[in-house]
This record gives C-alpha cells, sequence and structure tokens, in this order.
C-alpha cells in the first residue's frame, strides 16, 4: 500500500471518530436539557392567588344535587355561577376588600345600620341610610313612577365548598378564633370584622312569623327551602343593571304570595346565604325602563303584616312610617327568591 493511501485512511478515520464522539455528546447534551427543563419545572411554584385549605379527594358541588331535589325547576345563573369549576377552591379573601365587594345592596345597608344602631351612634344612623330606592309602600309603584334604582351583585367571585368540608368548618360567634385560624386571619383585620358581622346577623333573634338560616353550602341552601316550601317552586332573582333613574313600564305582576324564601349572598370567603322564610309574603315582577332604554325584570318582596316588626327597623326609618302597613323592597342581583308554583286549574 503507498504511503498516500495509507495517509487517506487514517485520515478518514479519525474523521469518523471524531463525528462518532461529536453525536454522542450532542446527544448527551440534549439529554441533560431535557432532565433539567423537568426537574425546573416540578420546582416552579403554583400561583398563590388563593389558599387551598381543602383535601384533593373532594369533588366540588355540582348541579346533580339540585335536579335531584328539585328535578322540575331550573337552576338560577347566579347560583351556576358559583359552581364554576375555575373558582375552586374557592376560598378567597376579596370579600373584605371594600372596593371589590361592598357595593351597596340592601344586605350591606341593614348590617351597616345594625352596627350604627347597636353601637347607639344615632347621629350617624343617617348615613347608612340608601340614596336610591329600595323600600316603598304596598301602592307606590304603578305605570309611570320614576324612581332612582340600583340592582347590583357582588363583585366578590366565591364558589360553594362541598358540604363535606363547608360543615367541618366552624360557624357560629363563639369559634371565631377558630373561624379565623383556619383562614390564617389576623384578629383586628377587616376580614375578621366582616366575618364577626355577618355571623352575628346569622345569631340575631328572629322576627315573629319569621324562620331563618345561614347556608354554607349549596346542599344547605336547597334542603331549607326545599323544607319549607316543597319541591314545585320557582326561583328567581333581578337581571343586574347599573344605578339610574328608572319608570315603571306596565303593570306590577304577582308571582307569589302568603310565603316565600329569600336567599342574600353574604360577604364571606366562600359561598353563604342567608335565607329567611317570612309569612304573608307577596312576591312581585316589576317590568323597568332605564334612562338609557335598558329593560330591567325587577323582583319585589312585600311584607304584608309588619305590626310585629321593631319600629327601629331600617324601613320604617326610610319610609318615614310606623309599624303596620306592608312594606315592599326590592331584591339585589344575587338574591334568590323562592316561591310556590300556583296549582293548575283543570278545566273539564
Amino acid at each position: 500500500m503507498s504511503l498516500a493511501n495509507s495517509c487517506a485512511l487514517l485520515l478518514l478515520f479519525f474523521l469518523t471518530l471524531s463525528l462518532f464522539i461529536t453525536c454522542s455528546t450532542a446527544a448527551n447534551t440534549i439529554g441533560v436539557t431535557h432532565t433539567t427543563v423537568a426537574v425546573a419545572a416540578d420546582n416552579v411554584p403554583f400561583p398563590k392567588k388563593v389558599a387551598t385549605f381543602l383535601p384533593s379527594d373532594i369533588s366540588p358541588p355540582t348541579e346533580k344535587y339540585w335536579y335531584s331535589r328539585l328535578p322540575n325547576t331550573p337552576l338560577p345563573k347566579s347560583l351556576r355561577y358559583l359552581l364554576q369549576p375555575g373558582h375552586y377552591p374557592s376560598i378567597t379573601r376579596e370579600f373584605a376588600n371594600e372596593n371589590v365587594s361592598f357595593i351597596p345592596t340592601l344586605r350591606s345597608y341593614r348590617v351597616l345600620y345594625r352596627i350604627k344602631y347597636k353601637r347607639g351612634d344615632k347621629k350617624s344612623l343617617n348615613s347608612a341610610l340608601p340614596d336610591s330606592t329600595i323600600f316603598y309602600q304596598y301602592d307606590d309603584l304603578h305605570p309611570g313612577k320614576k324612581m332612582k334604582v340600583l340592582f347590583t351583585e357582588s363583585a366578590t367571585k366565591v364558589s360553594f365548598l362541598p358540604r363535606q368540608v363547608a360543615e367541618s368548618i366552624p360557624f357560629s360567634s363563639d369559634k371565631i378564633p377558630e373561624i379565623l385560624k383556619y383562614f390564617a386571619l389576623e384578629v383586628n383585620s377587616k376580614e375578621a370584622q366582616v366575618i364577626r358581622e355577618e355571623i352575628g346577623g346569622c345569631e340575631e333573634p328572629n322576627m315573629e312569623g319569621e324562620d331563618k338560616y345561614c347556608a354554607t353550602s349549596l346542599e344547605s341552601l336547597i334542603d331549607f327551602s326545599v323544607e319549607r316550601l316543597g319541591q314545585n317552586v320557582r326561583v328567581l332573582s333581578t337581571e343586574a343593571g347599573k344605578k339610574q333613574e328608572y319608570t315603571v313600564s306596565a303593570a306590577v305582576k304577582m308571582i307569589g304570595d302568603h310565603k316565600a324564601a329569600v336567599c342574600h349572598k353574604m360577604r364571606y370567603p366562600y359561598a353563604v346565604h342567608y335565607c329567611h322564610v317570612i309569612a304573608d309574603t307577596e312576591v312581585d315582577e316589576v317590568p323597568l325602563v332605564g334612562a338609557d332604554g335598558t329593560k330591567v325584570k325587577a323582583v319585589t318582596v312585600c311584607h304584608l303584616n309588619t305590626s310585629a316588626w321593631s319600629p327601629d327597623h331600617m324601613a320604617f326609618q326610610v319610609l318615614k312610617i310606623k309599624p303596620g302597613p306592608a312594606v315592599c323592597h326590592f331584591l339585589d342581583s344575587d338574591t334568590l327568591v323562592w316561591v310556590p308554583k300556583k296549582d293548575k286549574i283543570m278545566t273539564p
């Protein structure tokens, strides 16, 4: 073999060896890169928008229980939203943020009024009274009637907890320290103050003819209403609309009389509803047209006999009347009213 041929073969050998080493190194580098990326992904912390207090093996509530108890009643939009899986786990601290959650609603006015009244803060009670129409007298609404109304829904988006979880969390004034510890809240925080106020409202004595309950889960909300009104019911709420002047555009339509259950959404770390049933109650639907042309079907409740109510009730302060006459009020958009369906009249 000539010297030239030998050199050519030797050069080819080294080139082949060099190419093999380069490919092996690249493959190992790629493998290391993949491994590094995988490890890095495992170490990335999840977003901490809400704290996860819930067991991972408990599923969130669904529509199934609703239709098992109320097969002929559509699930209201305001409740369906509270079942959205994207909001679960649902415990949040935004409920105490006044810029987010404290929209002036009927219940928020009542809470503020009650606090000022208990403190004996008589001079500032007027500041707790609404500057828009919430309460009105029974014969006040007629076609052409104008009023300034605010129909709101809570800006705090929370969800129902599974019943098993909700029932494991204390909900009473004597358990406030445990509740604050559960949610890792400071004793003097805004959140703690709101929790005390809301639970305090649930524990107030019932008015004469009133049956009330604070439902901490979807299942308990359904059970409370079904046990008192049965399964043949309608569940209604007011459509949301901005604060402006509205005109009653047609005759008021009565959709329920004698008995109804009203459930107000509360400010709380998860979905809780203040529900009460009051005898001698009429539920009406009021068609309204706003100054900007917006049409709203407002749901209102009229308490036909207020003779047993306290003279200090906010409704009497607003209307400047004494207990006795019928008092009516508009409902907020995230408030639910349950009314028995009227039996159909069979014709021969």
